[in-house]
């Protein structure tokens, strides 16, 4: 079955797997966000030891999306610090691939995660080697990402990514502090959200950093505000991002009620979190 309404969940709060993720990540323990149990799409955090090596040359047969959380990896002499994006597609071979300091990171696979050794061609235009927030930089206008509520209050974005086939798109929004959202608004795209920093408040409650969730298309959501502002990294499944939005029925404040969306088996990942904000 397709992903579930995950709305939302707190990575933070859930346990370490320590079953290999797959003999490529041998010694690689991970948290599982969500997963497509028919495709076996997947989203998880991996949290590499210090002095991690792979055994031996070898590739995936999926995409990998990788967003650095902290520490840092390298990939075929490319190092990937804190902040740092990479798009690999499925056979990308990776000669070297090490993490000499750990690392937590946050991938995204594109099916079932197996390797080969074997050599075979690979989708050049799809990969993105890297792209640094914290060398690079916010993009200067919000072309490329259709969000003109956001765009108008001065937050900035970053976009990682757009799929010249689908367009799917990956980006980073950074939201200033005590923005406040006047609609609320769907999307006829898949949704999915991972707080990198701060926090921001909506109709399903407050979420923090290492919050996350996967929301189907069309689900009405919001309105969202922001005390601390936040950092963002999302993504769209199905399309470029669209934004439809609709009146409020009454203005924002910041009570939201703590009403998650999340299968039975995840609510105890999905608890309030009660934090004092120091201004």
């Amino acid at each position: 079955m397709p992903r579930s309404h995950i709305e939302f969940i707190h990575s933070n709060s859930m346990p370490w797997v320590k079953k290999h993720l797959d003999p490529l990540f041998k010694n690689v323990i991970y948290k599982t966000l969500s997963l497509d149990n028919d495709t076996k799409e997947m989203t998880a955090v991996l949290k590499f030891p210090k002095k991690w090596n792979q055994q031996k040359p070898s590739s995936l047969t999926v995409d990998e999306e990788i967003y650095i959380l902290s520490g840092s990896i390298n990939i075929n002499n490319i190092q990937l610090d804190e902040g740092s994006y990479s798009y690999l597609p499925a056979y990308y071979h990776r000669e070297n691939f090490f993490s000499q300091n750990g690392a937590e990171v946050l991938s995204f696979f594109s099916g079932k995660i197996s390797y080969t050794c074997d050599f075979k061609k690979f989708n050049k235009n799809k990969l993105i080697e890297k792209i640094s927030l914290y060398q690079d930089g916010w993009d200067k206008n919000y072309i490329g990402i259709n969000s003109p509520e956001i765009a108008s209050s001065g937050s900035r974005k970053k976009l990682l990514r757009t799929d010249p086939n689908t367009g799917d798109q990956t980006w980073i929004m950074g939201v200033i502090p005590s923005y406040q959202e006047k609609k609320v608004e769907s999307h006829p795209v898949v949704q999915e959200c991972f707080i990198l920093s701060g926090e921001i408040e909506g109709n399903c409650g407050t979420m923090v950093k290492g919050s996350y969730f996967w929301r189907p298309r069309d689900i009405l959501h919001g309105p969202y505000g922001t005390k601390t502002g936040c950092t963002i990294l999302s993504r769209s499944k199905g399309g470029k991002l669209i934004v439809d939005y609709f009146d409020l029925d009454k203005p924002f404040d910041f009570n939201s009620r703590h009403n998650v969306v999340v299968p039975d088996k995840l609510l105890k990942y999905s608890r309030k979190k009660t934090r004092k904000i120091i201004y």
